[in-house]
């Protein structure tokens, strides 16, 4: 039996290592997305209507900072970007996967399945028309955020 336990053991931590997604526990979701850059960014969604009223760009998140480390900190370079970018951004957090103690809000699930993201975090930068100019997968540093927004609000 002790010969074998640590068999057993490494065998365990095999099949669950195996199962768990590599992409997830690099911060980065899975596939690709059904909305690509230069289309026209799905828009329904009383958030996405209330931010293109508006008439500002979109920095929109598809994550739950409440449940995924790598939403926090995306989220948190997002807010500490939006006082810069105040007058020519709205930013939208939309939370389309559940957590451990709530289901996801209906909209924010079929607007996850409208841009076909897969995991998260997923950040879209949108111009004023609408269309997708850039599509960030995964953990998301300021640096590269901060050069988004910019060329998305001198464009």
């Amino acid at each position: 039996m002790k010969r074998t336990l640590p068999l057993v053991l490494t065998l365990v931590f095999l099949f669950f290592f195996h199962s768990i997604s590599m992409a997830g526990l690099k911060g980065l979701p899975e596939g690709k997305p059904r909305v690509e850059i230069g289309d026209t960014a799905p828009m329904e969604h009383p958030k996405l209507i209330k931010a293109r009223e508006t008439g500002k760009a979109i920095v929109l998140m598809f994550g739950n900072p409440d449940h995924c480390i790598y939403c926090e900190k995306v989220w948190g370079n997002i807010r500490e970007l939006i006082p810069k970018y105040e007058n020519d951004i709205a930013a939208v957090l939309i939370s389309h996967r559940g957590a451990k103690f709530w289901e996801p809000v209906e909209e924010d699930v079929l607007l996850g399945q409208k841009y076909g993201v897969i995991g998260e975090p997923w950040l879209f930068l949108i111009d004023k028309e609408g269309i997708v100019r850039q599509i960030f997968p995964g953990l998301t540093g300021i640096g590269q955020i901060d050069a988004g927004l910019k060329n998305l609000v001198t464009k």
